[in-house]
């Protein structure tokens, strides 16, 4: 017993020392409450988005809960310690925010409810065996991307025949995606050149040894290569190769040529839809996978001065009332 005590504080402590952390009341002024936490890997604007959607979706419903955020700082050692912590504090429903936070949580915690929030692949991460129905204590939201439409969409903008990709290859999701991508390419005749990387740092040198081989870049909603995201952009900008993403969030600072991703807050209203219904009595086990839909949860961006600059014309048909664009800064 003094061990596993010892154990709790040391991880409680690690928590607290390296992640960042809030608590936030909902509802206070009602007579029932709940614990709930939520885990996110990192800090980019589209996790935290999610998170907001969440959390008013909760207060929409008049749920009484205070909110124990952790943010992991993409540290795989920081989200499994999160994650103990939430099993040892027996939250009444703990949520992670992408792939490796999902993962964490449904690992330590079996007597609980877990849900997961934008996990590109659930059966492949081991999260649930099905998408009709949860997995004992867990379910969630999906957000598996349309890759091989999208592909022939970023094609018909701009021909490429070599495509840049860069992975996480410890993330589970990225993998599926690399998966997905290549077969999309291999059927369009387009040659894919992946590299993998395992933190953000690495993220320019693998760009660099790229630029002289391929047409293009591709980004997926790759939590690492996000991260170090600007790097590539850089890189991509000094030798005029466009790039396209399924990332919208990370578009908005402007360097990427077109992006099509999906609305980040919507999906935290929907995790937080199915967060409402768990509080309130239903098992996670009877409920399916919830899934982000392209087009009507999608939202587009076009950056024309990187436009202009590759001397590329943007189709009209693209231009949607869901498209923004990024001109003269």
């Amino acid at each position: 017993m003094k061990n596993k005590l010892c154990i709790l504080i040391v991880i409680s402590m690690l928590v607290l020392l390296t992640s960042c952390n809030k608590k936030t009341a909902v509802n206070s002024d009602n007579n029932s409450s709940y614990e709930v936490g939520i885990a996110v890997i990192n800090n980019h604007p589209a996790l935290l988005e999610i998170e907001q959607g969440i959390i008013d979706e909760l207060k929409a419903n008049n749920i009484n809960a205070v909110i124990d955020s952790q943010n992991a700082n993409n540290d795989a050692n920081i989200i499994n310690a999160i994650a103990s912590k939430f099993a040892a504090d027996k939250k009444d429903l703990s949520i992670g925010i992408t792939t490796p936070a999902a993962v964490a949580l449904a690992n330590s915690i079996k007597d609980r409810p877990v849900l997961f929030a934008t996990v590109n692949d659930p059966i492949g991460a081991g999260l649930v065996d099905s998408l009709d129905k949860g997995k004992n204590n867990v379910t969630g939201s999906a957000d598996t991307l349309p890759i091989k439409e999208h592909l022939k969409i970023y094609h018909s903008i701009y021909p490429f025949q070599k495509l840049g990709f860069i992975y996480n290859g410890a993330e589970k999701n990225s993998i599926t995606m690399l998966k997905m991508t290549q077969a999309a390419c291999d059927e369009m005749g387009i040659k894919l050149l992946p590299i993998t990387i395992y933190n953000p740092s690495e993220v320019n040198m693998a760009a660099e040894s790229l630029v002289s081989r391929v047409d293009a870049f591709y980004v997926v909603t790759d939590n690492t290569l996000v991260a170090g995201l600007t790097a590539l952009i850089q890189a991509a900008a000094a030798h005029n190769i466009p790039i396209f993403s399924e990332d919208y969030t990370s578009s908005l600072n402007g360097g990427i040529l077109y992006a099509i991703g999906f609305d980040y807050y919507k999906a935290g209203r929907k995790t937080g839809k199915m967060a409402v219904e768990i509080l309130q009595g239903k098992s996670p086990e009877s409920m399916p996978v919830s899934f982000m839909k392209y087009p009507d949860d999608a939202l587009m961006i076009i950056d024309m001065e990187r436009a202009k600059a590759l001397n590329i014309e943007i189709p009209k048909e693209l231009i949607t009332e869901n498209t923004k664009i990024l001109e003269n800064k």
